[in-house]
């Protein structure tokens, strides 16, 4: 007898969500694919996240009207002593990264845009109301598989009461702003003062940009609209209005831990933020969730999607590797000199080699004797590559591969 086709729901329509969607709506295996979110698409208003640094992953023309407005070179990196500066202070450091291919966005024409097309070729759509507990349960219920890209906390988390094992590790502020951004607009900026936080401005034209701040480590500010006001005067572009910046907590975890990213018994699998998945040093979440979601699909479509605890851990490690070593050069020593002098070192690469080749990056500083040399002083940063190198980042974990 002929086995039935399978139906896939998806909670959460943002990138990662339609991501996974695209692909399962691909698969002869699957019959029918629903994508639940909160907001409606049409009045969907998305103002963070809007560097997307390998836009090969996304199914749309590169277009202003897919909402690519800004193709770059890459960033330039900015180093400076701490936030107890005027504009005209001069940084201990300028660095350029390229990016190749990368793109600043309209992330809610993206998802507009993108959510269409998938509309237009079968996916339903169910728009404009949260999912509850019990409606949760429902989907849980009638679907045969379930993926939660919800974000963090997820709802999957939520429906268990583990949402204490959550944490936010970084607090972002941003918006988009009208001003002058000619001067840079194929090299958008990133400030990093010290060991309080990091600022950007990334032109989306010649007349408007997302500016944010951000914070990475335990050191913040006791009024964060007060310190984005401030960066933005420091930095050199315009300063929000209050009612114009998001706030938004990049998570930390728990991620790659297998019980926290598939429920076997409900057949459900947690994917980008709602996995716990962003990058550990500068935040980036949209091209690892997607990664996750294609490749969560690709094993269903063999069949084989049980392994995707293992398969996402693999897929995440050399990134979370690297990432635990660069938090050591805030957390351990709190020098931005030696910051500064890592940025140098780092001159040329791509955000891609940065993120996710440690051995390209070990290779880069080991060219600078004296940086590494200072890098690896301390008792700190010698168990920060211990761990990294024995793969305890945020749990304990054996693996047999």
């Amino acid at each position: 007898m002929k086995k039935s086709k399978s139906t896939a729901a998806i909670i959460g329509g943002s990138v990662t969500g339609l991501a996974a969607a695209t692909r399962l709506n691909n698969l002869d295996a699957i019959s029918q694919v629903t994508i639940y979110e909160r907001q409606k698409y049409d009045e969907k208003r998305v103002d963070c996240g809007e560097a997307i640094n390998d836009t090969t992953l996304i199914p749309l023309e590169k277009t202003p009207e897919n909402g690519f407005v800004n193709n770059i070179d890459g960033f330039q990196l900015r180093v400076y002593e701490s936030t107890y500066r005027r504009l005209e202070a001069y940084p201990l450091a300028t660095s350029s990264l390229r990016c190749d291919p990368g793109y600043i966005c309209e992330r809610d024409a993206v998802e507009r845009q993108w959510a269409n097309n998938l509309a237009s070729s079968g996916v339903e759509l169910r728009t404009g109301r949260s999912v509850s507990p019990a409606e949760y349960a429902d989907i849980v219920e009638t679907y045969d598989y379930i993926i939660d890209a919800s974000g963090q906390p997820s709802l999957t988390l939520k429906s268990k009461g583990k949402t204490e094992e959550y944490t936010g590790d970084m607090v972002a502020l941003n918006a988009t702003v009208e001003g002058d951004f000619s001067a840079y607009l194929n090299r958008p900026r990133i400030f990093f003062e010290g060991y309080v936080g990091y600022a950007w401005s990334f032109p989306k034209s010649e007349h408007h940009a997302n500016v944010g701040i951000g914070w990475a480590g335990d050191q913040r500010p006791d009024d964060y609209f007060d310190a984005l006001k401030s960066a933005a005067k420091r930095n050199g572009f315009p300063v929000p209005e209050r009612e114009q910046v998001n706030i938004a907590t990049i998570p930390k975890g728990p991620s790659l831990n297998p019980a926290n990213v598939y429920v076997p018994e409900e057949n459900v699998f947690l994917v980008g933020d709602a996995a716990g998945i962003a990058n550990r040093y500068q935040g980036e979440g949209i091209c690892q969730g997607i990664r996750s979601a294609y490749l969560l699909t690709e094993l269903i479509a063999v069949g084989n999607e049980s392994s995707y605890p293992r398969e996402l851990y693999k897929l995440m490690k050399s990134e979370y590797r690297l990432a635990h070593l660069m938090r050591g050069a805030w957390v351990e020593h709190e020098d931005p000199e030696l910051l500064a002098a890592i940025t140098e070192a780092l001159a040329g690469l791509t955000i891609d080699e940065i993120t996710r080749q440690p051995t390209t990056v070990i290779r880069h500083v080991l060219s600078q004797p004296m940086t590494a040399a200072k890098l690896i002083s301390n008792t700190g940063m010698i168990k920060r590559l211990y761990d990294s190198y024995t793969d305890s980042w945020e749990y304990a974990i054996t693996h047999s591969s």
